[in-house]
């Protein structure tokens, strides 16, 4: 029993005593955006190394489309930026500020490139996933989308792009936002699967009656299912539960699920 709640405990204590830039940033989510941005850090590294090589072996004729060393300088910047939020887990969140940064210099090359509306919708994930969609979620994902558009109908227009070209991913865009926006008024939920600790019934310290009501009440049985299963009155179910509740230091039954809710308990 002490094993278990000492398991609880450290549990808990890992999600909120993380180091975090904001109190509503998911720790969990963490790892992953520092993941994601060390991966972009490499994609925008390559492609400069690349460029400065192939430029240099072929001056006249490269392979890949000409930068200007400014724009060169600029990649440069957003490499390192996504360096410092992979390294730094107060700054993670830099990531997704960055992908979504470098979507003018990235459409500049294509319109409608399909890499920068999945840079796009990477940013909006982690973003989501670091709550930043909790408060005014769909006026923040509304303003994002606008912006995406925006980028596009400015860019197409400097470049004097063929109006469809311009068009076309607008309407694509505004038909995934109404597509998402079940999720940012709330009527869509996503559930983040999470590593689930094992423990066995043996050591919650539990007698076989409480140990067999607790089984099924996990299985979903309500108490008068409980009690029916095992020929005794409602009431013994409630007193049983009770002690239960009382050893798990929790108020009822929704205290208790939502205690073993990380935990897979096996026999």
């Amino acid at each position: 029993m002490k094993d278990f709640e000492n398991q609880i405990s450290s549990s808990t204590k890992k999600e909120t005593t993380s180091s975090t830039p904001a109190p509503d940033i998911d720790p969990s989510a963490l790892p992953l955006l520092q993941k994601s941005s060390f991966f972009f850090f490499l994609i925008v590294s390559f492609f400069i190394v690349l460029n400065i090589v192939l430029v240099t072996l072929k001056p006249d004729r490269p392979p890949l489309r000409h930068y200007s060393p400014e724009f060169l300088i600029i990649e440069g910047l957003f490499s390192l930026g996504f360096l410092i939020a992979s390294i730094s887990r107060s700054l993670s969140w830099l990531g997704p500020i960055m992908l979504l940064a470098f979507l003018p210099f990235h459409l500049s090359s294509h319109i409608a490139s399909m890499y920068s509306l999945g840079a796009f919708l990477i940013a909006i994930i982690e973003l989501y996933r670091i709550g930043f969609f909790k408060r005014a979620g769909l006026f923040k994902i509304t303003t994002l989308f606008i912006y995406y558009a925006l980028t596009v109908l400015l860019v197409g227009i400097a470049r004097s792009v063929f109006v469809v070209e311009i068009i076309m991913p607008i309407i694509f865009l505004f038909l995934f936002f109404l597509y998402l926006l079940p999720l940012f008024q709330g009527k869509w939920q996503i559930n983040i699967l999470r590593p689930r600790q094992k423990i066995r019934y043996k050591d919650l310290n539990l007698s076989e009656r409480e140990t067999d009501f607790l089984k099924q009440c996990l299985d979903g049985a309500t108490f008068k299912e409980i009690a029916s299963r095992n020929h005794v009155s409602e009431s013994t179910v409630r007193n049983t539960f009770a002690h239960i509740y009382h050893k798990f230091e929790v108020s009822g039954r929704r205290g208790l699920l939502s205690k073993f809710a990380d935990f897979d308990i096996i026999d």
